[in-house]
């Protein structure tokens, strides 16, 4: 509603993005406790509850975005907050062994790339539409989180049974209920119930180890393919236009190099787990400011990217390498390379996800409109 003429808009309580920043913060702890999980269910119990919360919130900034009206800032900080809380969960789940970590490299080698290929759309003007699988793959990576924690957690049994149904029965439900209330057919409810009845299938065979790494399989298969469109839609155009530069090159090389170095150093290495996460969480973090940059012009060049990514990356092949106590100040130099350059990128861009530039033209908008408003009255 409108405020009267004169008077100002009420500030709203609780903004979306207070929503979003509240979901960041206790994402390390899920990871935190994944890993004191393996010989302490509490510490499980407390991930899959507290990792729940934080994907039951991605509902309500939506909500209240849609409510309050979207910012820059929450346009650029909701996908970073998923693609964040993925990484802070599936590392300690390659780490401790609950899925293999190659699966888990693949999916973020996929993540990467896309970024880097969204960039170089964006800094050509070549923008493409996010399509529905790929919103139904962040549902099934954060869907994957809890049926993944609640196997060692129940080690089988006939929670998973009721765990199953629900997530088969559930979606139709509430799609039929969506139908009849609002005429609108939700099509994620029938993918939703095809991923659990496939799983279940397999659970049935009675090996729960299987079961976890065939769940695991299903969400890398599903987000490669959210990748096609991507790579098929964009891909063509991007070559046709013949300007494809270093910087695009640099970005493409170190979305295979980074993931491989980080989960090399992961499995491979004696360094402590948490300098490695932190490379992870903060480089996917600043993918979503690179798409940004690159829309306005203003992305980073191939030296600088290719410092930052790379250099981290070799930091951390070292790590592999030398082992010893070596590797954990490695991998503490990767982290504080990656976080020292993705900080400065994020001040650098800080005009344009955090609307000045929006207030600036509004102000000279009403410096211009002023003296004629002052002359008619």
């Amino acid at each position: 509603m409108t405020p009267p003429p004169g008077t100002a808009a009420k500030r709203p309580f609780i903004t979306a993005n207070m929503v979003t920043f509240a979901r960041l913060i206790p994402m390390p702890l899920v990871s935190w406790w994944v890993y004191q999980g393996k010989g302490d269910k509490d510490s499980l119990w407390l991930a899959l509850i507290v990792g729940t919360l934080i994907g039951c919130t991605d509902f309500v900034d939506g909500y209240l975005a849609r409510r309050q009206g979207p910012t820059v800032l929450g346009g650029l900080l909701d996908p970073i907050a998923d693609k964040v809380f993925i990484a802070f969960a599936y590392m300690p789940f390659a780490d401790t062994g609950l899925v293999p970590a190659w699966a888990v490299a693949l999916m973020f080698v996929r993540e990467f790339f896309i970024t880097g290929l969204r960039s170089a759309y964006e800094q050509r003007d070549l923008s493409l539409k996010t399509s529905y699988i790929a919103k139904a793959k962040t549902w099934t990576q954060m869907q994957g989180i809890g049926v993944i924690v609640l196997f060692p957690l129940t080690e089988g049994g006939q929670v998973m049974n009721w765990l199953f149904w629900t997530g088969i029965v559930g979606p139709l439900v509430a799609a039929a209920a969506l139908w009849v209330i609002r005429r609108k057919l939700w099509r994620g409810a029938f993918f939703m119930s095809a991923a659990f009845v496939a799983v279940m299938v397999v659970y049935k065979r009675g090996d729960h180890a299987f079961t976890m790494k065939f769940c695991m399989g299903v969400i890398v298969a599903i987000t490669w393919i959210s990748a096609f469109d991507y790579i098929a839609g964009g891909w063509k155009h991007l070559r046709g236009r013949g300007d494809f530069n270093r910087a695009d090159a640099v970005r493409l090389i170190s979305s295979f190099v980074l993931p491989a170095a980080v989960f090399a150093t992961l499995v491979e290495s004696p360094a402590p787990a948490w300098p490695v996460i932190t490379v992870l969480a903060v480089e996917l973090a600043m993918g979503g400011l690179d798409n940004l940059l690159s829309h306005h012009k203003q992305a980073s060049g191939a030296a600088w990217w290719g410092t930052r990514t790379l250099g981290a990356s070799a930091l951390l092949g070292l790590a592999v390498l030398v082992g010893g106590d070596a590797a954990t100040w490695l991998a503490i130099g990767a982290a504080a390379v990656s976080t020292g350059g993705v900080a400065w990128e994020f001040w650098r861009g800080r005009d344009y996800y955090l609307d000045k530039r929006i207030r600036d033209k509004a102000a000279r908008a009403a410096a211009v409109a002023a003296p004629s408003t002052a002359g008619s009255t």
